[in-house]
C-alpha cells in the first residue's frame, strides 16, 4: 500500500476523431479520470490555453469531481489537439506542436503539490518533448524523492529511441507495450516466450521493481522480482477502437499499487477494464457503472 495522492504529470488535450467525434484524452488526463472513477482521486498537473478548450477541460473535470488546482494557465499557447485515424479499431496519430501543455511551470507545479500528501508520480513520455515541461518534470522528481511509475507512450516523430533505457532506469513501476518492448531492447522480440525473456532482461537492467508489458489481444503480462505474471485476455466482441486502453491498464494499476492489492488481481483486473474501454469511443466515459464492474474498494 502506497500512502499519499497519485500525481499525473503532463498532457490534457482534445482526441479528435476522422468520424468528427472529439473526445477529451492525453494519456495522464485519462489515467487521471480512470483513478476517479475507481474512487482514488489523483492530482493532474498540466496545462491548458485561455481558450475555449481550456474552459471545458476545467469544467468537464470539476464535473467528475477531480481537482483543478494543479492545471495551470497558458496565456498564449492552445489547449492541445490531437488528430485520430483508426483503421480496423487501431489509432495512428498527429499531435500538434507548441501546446500548452509544453509549456508546464515548475514553480505552480510544486506549489499545487505542497497541498496534499503525494505518494507517486506518473508520467509518460511525450510530455518530454518540450524543454520547458521537461525540466518541470525533472525538478518535481528531484525536489519530491517520489517513486515514478512510467508509462512508455512512445508517440512518433516526439520521441528519441536513445532516450529509453536511461527514463526506464529512473522509474519504479513501468508500463509498455509490445512494440515499446522492441524499442526499448533495440530488438524485435516475436512470440510470448522471447517477449517475456527480453522484458526480464529489461527490469533487471533498469533496477525495476514491477514492469508490466500489454500485448493487445493476447492480454499482458508482469515481470516482478519473483518472477512472470500471465494474465487471461478478455475478448472484446464490439470493438470500436484502442484509443485509451493502454491508459486503462495504468490506472487500475495504480489503484492496485495504493491500495496493496496482489499483482495477479491487479493484472486480471486491469486487462478486463482495458477491453471494456475497447467497446467505447476514446478514452474516457462518464460512467459510473464502467468503474463499478472492479472490485477495487
Amino acid at each position: 500500500m502506497i500512502e499519499g495522492q497519485p500525481i499525473l504529470f503532463g498532457e490534457v488535450l482534445f482526441d479528435c476523431f476522422a468520424d468528427g467525434n472529439i473526445v477529451l484524452g492525453g494519456a495522464p488526463f485519462n489515467v487521471a479520470w480512470h483513478l476517479q472513477g475507481l474512487g482514488v482521486t489523483p492530482l493532474l498537473v498540466s496545462r491548458v490555453g485561455n481558450d475555449e478548450r481550456g474552459k471545458v477541460v476545467l469544467r468537464v473535470m470539476q464535473e467528475w469531481g477531480l481537482p483543478v488546482d494543479a492545471v495551470q494557465r497558458d496565456p498564449e499557447k492552445p489547449t492541445g489537439v490531437v488528430a485520430i485515424q483508426v483503421k480496423e479499431g487501431e489509432p495512428s496519430y498527429h499531435i500538434l506542436p507548441d501546446q500548452a501543455y509544453d509549456a508546464i511551470d515548475a514553480g505552480a507545479a510544486l506549489s499545487a503539490m505542497q497541498q496534499a500528501p503525494a505518494g507517486l508520480i506518473y508520467h509518460g513520455s511525450l510530455i518530454l518533448r518540450n524543454a520547458t515541461s521537461r525540466a518541470a518534470l525533472l525538478r518535481l522528481q528531484a525536489e519530491s524523492g517520489l517513486p515514478i511509475f512510467l508509462d512508455l507512450n512512445i508517440r512518433d516523430p516526439w520521441w528519441n529511441p536513445a532516450h529509453t533505457v536511461p527514463l526506464l532506469r529512473g522509474a519504479t513501476w513501468v508500463k509498455l507495450n509490445s512494440d515499446e518492448l522492441n524499442s526499448a531492447m533495440r530488438g524485435q522480440f516475436d512470440g510470448l516466450e522471447a517477449q517475456q525473456q527480453a522484458a526480464r532482461e529489461l527490469f533487471v537492467q533498469c533496477e525495476l521493481q514491477m514492469l508490466v508489458v500489454t500485448c493487445g489481444a493476447q492480454g499482458a503480462f508482469m515481470v516482478l522480482p519473483e518472477g512472470i505474471l500471465n494474465g487471461v485476455p478478455v475478448p472484446v466482441p464490439n470493438l470500436v477502437d484502442t484509443v485509451g486502453a493502454g491508459d486503462g491498464i495504468s490506472a487500475v494499476l495504480i489503484a492496485g499499487l495504493m491500495r496493496g492489492h496482489p499483482p495477479q488481481q491487479m493484472l486480471d483486473q486491469a486487462i478486463a477494464f482495458a477491453s471494456a474501454l475497447c467497446e467505447r469511443r476514446g478514452a474516457t466515459a462518464q460512467d459510473e457503472t464502467l468503474y463499478a464492474r472492479l472490485p477495487l474498494v
